[in-house]
């Protein structure tokens, strides 16, 4: 600490005015500022300056001024008060007014850099460019050998670079380049090159130039290491400059170690940061390196601490006129973490964040990046909720950011891009002709202002050629189709070229755009009466290299694309092949998102294309591994909820399954060329069948047709005839189109359990039969199962002296769905066991309260649970089902709960059925009672008659009662009841694991 009493002394022992008091005066000051109390050496310099006696020479003069300048810089940039910055740029006007030859680049460099300062100040966007030409100027008219020359170089880099990012122009930024690098040579490594070494870097980016992004690295790492820069701002800047710098490497190359050295140089930078301005900048780029590393490693934490590192940077900043930049940064990794893992509020956010600059005025520079990136959220959001009014404005925002850039910018094609995907998203949802002509504008547009070798230019011929193609589908317009063709050859040929392109991404989508595009080039042809075996072909090798290329996302769409082809022309093996890896390919994408309903779009579908590759198999002649698809295909979610994988499947383990349960077991998918059906038998035998009828929209269909009634009934006065019609048509359906074509194949076996793919779920497939006789099927003991392989988690053996525990819950009350019958049925299945616990529930639960699980866990502790009350299932998030009592039960997926004795019996509603929002998955109250736990259970396909399920139920209960298993005893019941309607017995299936398979 400096002995501020001798300096104090030494001032007072000089004589006001002369030379020494002006030296004990500075000297005062310098102390103050080391200390950081700027108010205190501001003071002290002014009282000097007042002071100087006329004695005192000029250069002396000028110096205090200098350092008085100084002095106000730190302190707005400390407090960002207006005034001390205009006072500084007086003064440094003052001084390069007044400067000799010989000081006057020194002096011209110290003005330009507050004129460059000042130019953010609204009002003040001319003092950059003064700032430029009292540079260009100033260093054409020094020596070269002047000290002072690299100094210069850099400010005027400095201003340059500031003048490229406000207009955006190119020419601009090539000529500053020039200009800055011809005077390289005679500058000197040293922190004054942090200017140079950016303005570098950044013409290296705009280029896609190494040569440059290498020479950036270099000065940035000589001013660091040779330099030694003395000041803590140039400090950070250089740390921060050579993390971006390195973070641009690592983009184009892939190579790691220079994402982790951008790593260490942002936190160098954070670390050095002494004032709030260069901490705010410090995190800000900190911010970038964790989110891509975070996006690297898969890391929630860490993209959290990007996210928290962009928070401080924008509060530190926050009401200074300047936060725009920081406001966007924070908006896009949030935006970017909504694209990762779904959650819409930061979504929210990010919108909230950029409404606000976009209301307040953001700065002219800025509104073009700030419109375009809200344009893309809100497409986001339009995509997330359907709002029209989010459309309609992310449009304009698109429009207004291409028309606010500069047509030489390097930012235009980017701007283009944006805009085209707006319109033709609207397009899409409104098939308006004339957005998607305009989408198509905006994307040849693109196209034309990309730079000559830039990696984007691939990615916007090929979203021209998918706007192409969307006018193809609308119009059915040959010429698009050709013209799309044509881009993606480009696209395609660009990718090739394109060395950011790491692990070969955009060539994998091009390439199966391609493909695509071909095949409908193809069937084009074929319907014109012309075979062009070599376009197909064409198609067939790019499918291929997509498969081998290792994405995922796009292997499933490939290999199903591929498997057609193959199918086409009676390839087998080859179709069974190409389906099987599309299958694989979904179940890894599956894995690799974090997100339930990101896992189920990864799966949309899966039961189809394993259908397919089973009845391909069966083609082929391998019965074995059609068994094996149509088991990886069905209830994938489910299965990862459990621990299986799709490529730990096998035979081997069906069988087994098969003896385990000593019943025969009925595999049965469907696809729009038809159905297949695998019996495996415990015995190891495998047979199959092909179901022409089992034709996946019929299915679709009839299945749709028997819910719109069920609709209409619960809005009509006279229900019974509207419910009794539609079950027994579509019992009817069932039965000739799916199970009477299968009763040759089962007429030998013995117990079936049935596992029905994707929309086969929703059909009686276990209870139709002729009116008035048994169920097909019924002579079978059939289940109904979500998996035939599952890890066994099968309770232990019930000692038989104990008598069964029983549960009996029912709901009566009045609420918005009031079950009348449910107290009555539920003392009739009471009175069938000795002991049962009951409880009638006849008030409504209120608020949002839910039972603890202490609860839930009471019930599957029972050995019988019956539950004759509304169970409400969100297919979206199982996990939210819930059992309507009160309290309400909510019943989570306890994927990894040990399974217990008790068979749960749902005698209300449509507990089994499965979501339409969700078909190729087995998701229903049913199911998530199986995953939480229970061993079997009972539930019907669709609402339940009232009248009619107490009697129903309380004979099924007499059969459990007696020890008959739910399969027989449910057989048994439904046989007696076969006289009545099938909507009356029809609806019971018994569902469970197949360890439990009986209870």
């Amino acid at each position: 600490m400096p002995d501020r009493m001798a300096l104090a002394a030494a001032v007072r022992a000089a004589t006001t005015g002369s030379e020494a008091w002006v030296t004990a005066m500075d000297d005062l000051a310098e102390s103050w500022a080391g200390d950081g109390e700027l108010n205190n050496a501001i003071s002290i310099r002014r009282q000097a300056l007042d002071g100087l006696g006329a004695e005192v020479p000029a250069w002396m003069r000028l110096d205090r001024s200098t350092n008085l300048g100084i002095d106000l810089m730190d302190r707005y940039r400390r407090n960002r008060r207006i005034a001390d910055l205009r006072e500084a740029c007086a003064i440094a006007e003052q001084v390069w007014a007044a400067s000799p030859p010989a000081a006057r680049l020194e002096a011209t460099a110290n003005l330009a850099g507050r004129l460059a300062t000042r130019s953010d100040v609204p009002g003040e966007p001319d003092s950059l460019e003064r700032a430029r030409q009292l540079l260009e100027d100033a260093l054409m008219a020094a020596t070269t050998d002047d000290p002072e020359r690299p100094v210069a170089i850099s400010a005027l880099a400095g201003v340059h670079l500031q003048l490229w990012r406000r207009g955006g122009e190119r020419d601009r930024l090539d000529a500053a380049l020039r200009t800055v690098t011809a005077g390289l040579e005679q500058a000197t490594a040293g922190p004054e090159m942090v200017n140079v070494a950016g303005l570098v870097a950044e013409a290296a980016e705009q280029r896609y130039d190494r040569k440059l992004l290498a020479l950036a690295e270099q000065l940035a790492r000589s001013a660091i290491t040779v330099g030694r820069p003395a000041t803590a701002t140039v400090r950070v800047a250089l740390h921060r400059l050579l993390a971006s710098v390195l973070l641009t490497r690592y983009e184009w190359t892939g190579k790691r170690d220079a994402l982790t050295e951008a790593s260490v140089s942002a936190q160098n930078a954070v670390r050095e940061a002494t004032v709030d301005a260069d901490r705010a900048l410090a995190l800000s780029v900190r911010s970038t390196v964790r989110s891509v590393m975070a996006r690297l490693r898969d890391d929630q934490p860490g993209f959290a601490a990007a996210i928290g590192d962009a928070r401080a940077a924008l509060d530190l900043v926050r009401g200074q006129g300047r936060d725009g930049e920081y406001a966007t940064n924070l908006a896009s990794l949030l935006a970017e973490r909504y694209d990762l893992l779904g959650d819409s509020t930061d979504l929210d956010e990010a919108i909230r964040l950029l409404d606000r600059l976009l209301a307040e005025g953001v700065d002219r520079d800025t509104r073009p990046t700030v419109a375009n990136n809200q344009a893309n959220n809100l497409l986001a959001r339009f995509e997330l909720r359907a709002e029209p009014g989010d459309l309609d404005r992310a449009v304009a925002l698109a429009e207004e950011a291409v028309e606010a850039t500069a047509p030489d910018s390097w930012d235009l094609a980017a701007r283009h891009d944006t805009a085209g995907r707006l319109h033709a998203a609207r397009a899409h949802h409104r098939g308006s002709r004339d957005d998607l002509v305009t989408a198509e504008r905006h994307a040849e547009q693109a196209v034309a202002a990309t730079r000559e070798g830039s990696p984007d230019l691939a990615l916007y011929l090929n979203n021209w050629a998918m706007w192409l193609t969307d006018r193809w589908e609308q119009d059915g317009a040959e010429d698009a189709l050709s013209h799309a063709i044509d881009r993606l050859q480009q696209a395609l040929a660009a990718a090739g070229r394109a060395e950011d392109d790491i692990e070969g991404s955009m060539t994998a989508t091009i390439a199966f755009n391609l493909g695509a595009r071909l095949q409908d080039r193809f069937d084009l042809d074929l319907r014109r009466g012309r075979t062009d075996m070599e376009t197909l072909q064409r198609a067939a090798d790019l499918f291929d290299e997509v498969l081998g290329a290792g994405y995922p996302h796009l292997a499933v769409v490939a290999g199903r694309r591929l498997g057609d082809i193959a199918w086409r022309v009676g390839m087998w093996p080859e179709a069974e092949q190409a389906f099987g890896a599309a299958l694989e390919a979904a179940g890894t994408l599956t894995g690799m998102r974090p997100r339930h309903p990101d896992k189920e779009r990864a799966r949309s579908g899966v039961q189809g294309i394993g259908a397919l590759a089973a009845l391909a198999a069966v083609r082929a002649g391998d019965v074995a591994a059609a068994a094996v698809h149509l088991e990886q295909a069905s209830a994938t979610l489910i299965a990862e909820a459990t621990g299986i994988h799709a490529d730990t499947v096998s035979f081997a383990g069906i069988l087994a399954a098969a003896a385990d349960m000593d019943r025969h077991v009925l595999l049965l998918g469907c696809t729009r060329a038809g159905g297949v059906a695998v019996l495996i038998a415990p015995n190891g035998s495998a047979q199959y069948a092909e179901l022409p009828q089992a034709i996946e929209p019929a299915v679709a269909d009839q299945a749709s047709r028997f819910r719109e009634a069920l609709r209409r009934a619960e809005d009509s006065p006279d229900a019974m005839p509207i419910l009794l019609e539609a079950a027994d048509q579509f019992a009817a359906w069932t039965l000739d189109s799916l199970v009477a074509p299968l009763l040759p194949l089962v007429a030998t076996a013995g117990r079936l359990a049935v596992l029905p793919l994707g929309r086969l779920a929703w059909l009686p497939l276990t209870t139709c039969g002729v009116p008035g006789q048994r169920a097909a099927l019924g002579a079978y003991d059939p289940i109904l199962l979500i998996r035939a392989t599952a890890p066994s988690r099968k309770p232990p053996a019930k000692a038989p002296a104990v008598a069964p525990r029983v549960v009996v819950w029912a709901d009566t009350s009045p609420a918005d769905r009031p079950i009348p019958a449910a107290g009555r049925e539920a003392a009739r299945v009471a009175r069938r066991h000795a002991g049962a616990v009951t409880r009638i529930d006849r008030i409504a639960a209120t608020g949002g309260v839910f039972a603890d699980d202490t609860v839930l866990d009471g019930l599957l502790a029972a050995d019988i649970a019956h539950l004759a009350c509304h169970c409400d299932v969100d297919v979206d998030h199982p996990q939210q089902t819930v059992l309507r009592v009160r309290p309400p039960i909510r019943v989570g997926l306890r994927a990894h709960s040990a399974r217990r004795r008790v068979h749960v019996v749902l005698s209300a509603c449509d507990a089994a059925l499965t979501g339409a929002a969700l078909p190729d998955e087995a998701l229903s109250a049913a199911t998530a009672f199986l995953l939480a736990g229970a061993a079997v259970v009972t539930a019907p396909l669709w609402p339940v008659n009232d009248t009619t399920a107490p009697a129903l139920m309380s004979d099924y209960h007499a059969e459990l009662a007696a020890g008959v298993p739910p399969a027989a005893a449910l057989s048994a019941v439904q046989k007696r009841w076969a006289g009545r309607p099938a909507y009356v017995y029809g609806p019971w299936v018994v569902t469970a694991w197949p360890d439990t398979a009986d209870g």
